[in-house]
């Protein structure tokens, strides 16, 4: 374990420069884009003595693109970052930085990078001593005892030998098994002290996958409505709904509808937000239009899929997984959300009540197994506009993470569906509420 000595002493600005280089080309900041660049800005600010200029409303500004003069208490996006910047940093100097002879720390309540030498901590050891053990005892190395008096001092006996070469076995065998446990329970303890939204998030935006963003097609909602018929995951995979014939008074719209890529704006600012997560990285990172994918692309990898069943057929690919289906009851003009095998006290069905009193949207978020059951995947979607974005809301509010801490026995999370709902005034949602979740 090491501390650092205290502020007064700082490193030189060149060591600094070279030891933010360094952090900032390591695999943690590489694959976090915004975290480095936040990074990379207040260090650039403090070198330059402008330590002073360094807040919360010019980071907004400079590094995440926000309006001058943006409410900060609205928009809390620098105080979320600084925290994830701290935990990343932490986690650089545990394992790639962990010989750094300096470490770079952001106090709490602070922006301005402060930079230390290490020093061992009271009581650590401070050189290494080599011992030798020779396995077998040689003749050249120690002389024979003389005939008679077998209580020399200064030559080992045969004995002396055997009980080190014992000791040095055993040694080894310790220090093998130790580290076979340590191996076999890094499962388990590796998320120690990793907060349950990094985690999270960390699954769906996996390092080692490539992550695909799906927004809704919004054209099958119009093209439904036309052919009187919605459109089913099969015909969509096989394109087969492309050489369906509408009526002829809608063909021409038929036509544009096919050859357009309409989606909803809750979606796109929901991609939007989901890009700029710490733990995004955008070199694995696909944002694609529903039609252009394909079932291989989605079983190979983890995926965000926007909507519901009638404009994003490929929620459907997920539906043996849960319970909670956003669908659409083509009789009665219904948006609606199934409950399959509902639990005490739940519906089995929840239809929209845009036309009532009550104007009532529903929003569900389900975090799944991927298809191939090596990751995970999300699904996002809502009996209608306002459903949806009463369930992006909700998953990147702080509730949300209330709503993990719940769940959160401190290893992987298991896997769960949310159900939501909102009052819904002209399209928008308020006074959203969860109905009910099942842990999966």
């Amino acid at each position: 374990m090491s501390t650092a000595k205290p502020v007064a002493d700082p490193p030189s600005i060149e060591q600094q420069r070279l030891l933010v280089s360094r952090i900032l080309s390591s695999a943690l900041f590489r694959k976090s884009r915004k975290l480095a660049t936040f990074l990379q800005f207040i260090c650039e600010q403090q070198q330059m003595g402008k330590a002073d200029s360094i807040n919360e409303q010019r980071i907004g500004t400079e590094v995440f693109g926000r309006n001058e003069g943006y409410h900060m208490g609205e928009d809390s996006i620098v105080r979320s970052q600084a925290r994830f910047l701290r935990i990343r940093l932490q986690e650089y100097f545990a394992t790639e930085g962990k010989d750094e002879p300096i470490i770079l720390t952001i106090p709490k309540g602070s922006y301005v990078p402060e930079f230390h030498y290490r020093e061992l901590a009271p009581g650590a050891v401070q050189e290494t001593v080599s011992i030798s053990v020779p396995l077998v005892p040689s003749s050249t190395d120690h002389p024979p005892s003389p005939v008679g008096n077998g209580d020399s001092a200064d030559v080992p006996s045969k004995k002396s030998h055997f009980w080190v070469y014992v000791a040095a076995s055993v040694g080894v065998v310790v220090c093998l098994a130790l580290g076979i446990g340590w191996w076999l329970r890094g499962e388990e303890h590796r998320h120690t002290g990793v907060p349950v939204e990094v985690r999270f998030w960390a699954s769906i935006f996996d390092s080692n996958r490539t992550t695909i963003l799906v927004p809704a097609d919004s054209s099958l909602v119009l093209m439904d409505e036309l052919i009187g018929n919605e459109i089913t995951l099969s015909d969509y995979m096989n394109r087969k709904y492309r050489s369906t014939v509408p009526p002829p008074e809608t063909s021409r719209i038929w036509n544009q509808l096919l050859t357009s890529q309409y989606t909803n704006v809750v979606d796109l600012r929901l991609v939007s937000a989901l890009e700029r997560l710490p733990e995004v990285d955008h070199s694995k990172t696909q944002v694609r239009f529903a039609r252009d994918v394909s079932v291989s692309e989605l079983k190979q990898n983890n995926v965000v899929l926007i909507g519901s069943t009638r404009a994003n057929p490929w929620v459907d690919l997920f539906s043996s997984a849960g319970r909670f289906r956003v669908g659409y009851d083509s009789k009665t003009h219904t948006n609606l959300v199934e409950n399959r095998n509902p639990g005490k006290g739940e519906q089995a069905r929840y239809d929209e009540a845009a036309d009532s009193a009550d104007h009532l949207a529903y929003g569900v978020i389900s975090y799944l197994p991927s298809l191939d059951g090596e990751s995970s995947s999300l699904l996002i979607g809502g009996t209608s506009k306002a459903g949806t974005e009463t369930a992006a809301e909700f998953l990147l509010s702080p509730r949300f993470i209330t709503f993990l801490h719940t769940l959160d026995k401190g290893g992987a999370l298991p896997h769960f569906e949310i159900l939501l709902s909102a009052q819904n005034l002209n399209g928008n949602s308020y006074q959203r509420s969860v109905v009910c979740y099942h842990v999966l």
